[in-house]
């Protein structure tokens, strides 16, 4: 993108150099000016450069679409209309007068590029937004370091120095216990990921059970795999890799992760080593942060790094990653091309909505292509692996990736530590009975579907037992979620009375141990994730219960998660020695693929995003590239001075 990328930088300020712009920089009662339609209407059909033309016409609104109102094609209509252009622009020269003017005062040529072909929209769509992002960054980082040199002088981050973070990555595994099965197998896939990381950059799965020790073995991994192959290039070369990205689907597990590598590298490399970015993120108190100034200053750091993911390594949303991806606005799109030369993790990735599976693993696909030039490795990991390759058809750059893992069926029958017990065909529970039975031992988990159950098994369960009850669902706020769990990991770690009632919160990466868990009935992959939470650790010797019951009078949330219960269930009827079998990828990666036929597109066109951006409709694109639903509002929580600070 080099060439376009500075022919991007001399046009998309072109209208600057009308005499009204020049008034206006002495006068602020002058507005109204289009600064940026110029250079776009100059590239997009003089120059025939589309991605271009884009770039510079959204570098403060937004990408416009190609058709339509407010596009492109209207940018470069108003062109041929004088009367039209001058009152678009708010000036009365030419385009060949502001490029005379651009040549003449500050003797800029512009280069000459060949006419780019474009045959796929899809590709050329998630290159513009490269570009785009490219410009924009490069355009905020210019005028800040103008107006606001005092910014700049602030954004200063570690380097990800990979041999060093290795090694203390290396130590720390090192001091832990060896000792019994879990921990052997632990260690075996730390030794698959470092072996794989030697493998070419490009598109990977990592297969492992909960409790295998994913989250540390896959940055192993990472940082293996950015050792090895920038070693062969020299300090400067532009396709070193250059950070980590972790994306993660909830808020609940990015903290704990975020913690984990705070804890490993903070003390070496500083508190901008690691970037924390999501909606829930709140600044962090640390002892060195004596008085007002100092605590402002990381904060303003911390916001500088978010805008263009500069630290080395960023753990982040799935939504804030591919929602960002998709997007059309400058202040989104700013750190996209910080996706390039990154190893980027993705972890619990059967979370992706399959209606968007299409437009989202393209986009994966693309950024680990060789020869696309983006230079990123992504890893897919998870215990319950989708059947992405399902999709067939609608990925029309295919889905071939590598497995780290040497062996993931005898790593799952090694680690099975659980035994998950069917209800029968008719069979179901009230929330009386199953109150009684999470009571009848000192310490058990359940998992509800809603949190209406949750809120109502909680209260049965209160109501018999005033000491050690706890409940976990959505209608907390994270911090009192962190709280919760801080106690309730507590009372397991110390054996006291400690019955748990959750939604599907808990399931996906949340470090409890519980030695019985009960779950309603609901998506296979939840059964198979809420017994992630049962003997965690393999504390005991035989596999401890998963019962699965099926509630009288139980709800279920709207959409997907109701379809994929039912084809659970139907799955499950079929599958008579299912319990003996659940733990295995290959069962419920059977699983998976049928529940695609149900959920997922099977033609590209049918995933919204994909055809918005075959039509190079950006606008579209962004607004339909939702991982969730936009039915929410902002609440005010009571929780602790939650009500006085209301008031």
């Amino acid at each position: 993108l080099a060439a376009e990328a500075w022919l991007a930088g001399l046009l998309h300020d072109l209208g600057k150099y009308a005499i009204r712009f020049q008034a206006r920089l002495h006068d602020n009662s002058i507005h109204g000016i289009n600064h940026w339609a110029a250079g776009s209407a100059h590239a997009g059909e003089t120059l025939k450069q589309l991605a271009v033309a884009f770039a510079v016409d959204g570098h403060h609104t937004g990408i416009p679409a190609l058709d339509g109102n407010e596009s492109l094609k209207q940018t470069v209509k108003r062109r041929g209309d004088q009367k039209a252009w001058q009152e678009w622009t708010g000036c009365v020269e030419s385009i060949l007068e502001l490029l005379d003017r651009q040549r003449e005062s500050d003797g800029i040529q512009l280069p000459g590029l060949p006419r780019r072909a474009v045959n796929d929209h899809f590709a050329e769509a998630l290159r513009t937004r490269m570009l785009f992002s490219c410009l924009v960054d490069a355009d905020f980082l210019d005028t800040e370091a103008h107006f606001k040199p005092q910014a700049t002088a602030q954004r200063s981050f570690p380097a990800l120095e990979p041999e060093r973070a290795l090694t203390l990555l290396q130590d720390h595994l090192a001091a832990k216990s060896t000792d019994g099965e879990v921990n052997q197998r632990r260690r075996h896939l730390l030794s698959d990921c470092l072996a794989a990381a030697a493998k070419p950059p490009g598109l990977f799965t990592l297969t492992a059970p909960t409790g295998s020790g994913k989250t540390l073995s896959s940055l192993a991994f990472a940082l293996q795999h950015i050792a090895t192959y920038n070693a062969a290039l020299a300090a400067d070369a532009p396709r070193r890799f250059r950070r980590i990205i972790v994306v993660i689907p909830f808020t609940s597990i990015i903290e704990q992760t975020a913690q984990v590598y705070r804890d490993l590298f903070e003390r070496d490399f500083g508190p901008d080593y690691v970037l924390e970015h999501h909606s829930a993120v709140a600044p962090r108190e640390r002892p060195e942060d004596l008085g007002r100034d100092a605590e402002e200053e990381r904060l303003r750091r911390g916001r500088l790094a978010a805008e263009n993911w500069a630290a080395p390594l960023v753990v982040t949303t799935s939504v804030q990653f591919f929602e960002s991806l998709f997007s059309n606005r400058p202040s989104d799109c700013r750190k996209l091309h910080s996706i390039g030369r990154s190893v980027v993790l993705f972890d619990e990735v059967q979370t992706l909505p399959p209606r968007l599976v299409p437009s989202l693993l393209s986009a994966v696909r693309l950024l680990t292509d060789p020869e696309r030039s983006y230079g990123a490795t992504a890893v897919f990991m998870t215990a319950t692996q989708p059947a992405f390759a399902a999709a067939g058809k609608a990925l029309p750059y295919g889905w071939n990736p590598v497995e780290i893992s040497s062996e993931p069926e005898a790593m799952a029958e090694a680690l099975r530590r659980t035994r998950i017990e069917l209800p029968a065909r008719d069979e179901s529970a009230s929330w009386e009975e199953i109150a009684l039975r999470l009571l009848s031992g000192i310490q058990s988990l359940c998992v509800v579907n809603t949190t209406k159950d949750a809120r109502q098994l909680f209260q049965l369960l209160r109501s018999r037992a005033h000491d050690g009850c706890f409940h976990l669902s959505s209608r907390l706020c994270p911090a009192h979620r962190r709280e919760k769990l801080d106690a309730i990991r507590g009372r397991l770690r110390d054996g006291l009375p400690c019955r748990l009632v959750s939604t599907q919160l808990i399931e996906a990466g949340v470090d409890v141990d519980f030695p019985i868990a009960f779950r309603a009935l609901g998506p296979l992959d939840s059964i198979i994730q809420t017994a992630g939470r049962c003997n965690r650790e393999g504390r005991h010797a035989e596999p401890c219960p998963v019962v699965v019951f099926r509630p009288a009078d139980g709800g279920l949330p709207r959409g997907a998660y109701g379809i994929a219960k039912s084809k659970t269930e139907e799955f499950l009827a079929r599958h008579p020695d299912a319990s003996n079998e659940l733990h295995l990828p290959a069962f419920y990666a059977a699983y998976f693929s049928e529940l695609y036929g149900l959920l997922g597109p099977q033609s590209r066109q049918d995933d919204p995003v994909f055809a918005a951006s075959e039509t190079l409709d950006f606008p579209k694109a962004a607004e339909e590239c939702r991982l969730v639903g936009d039915e929410t509002r902002a609440v005010l929580v009571k929780w602790k001075r939650g009500e006085e600070l209301a008031e």
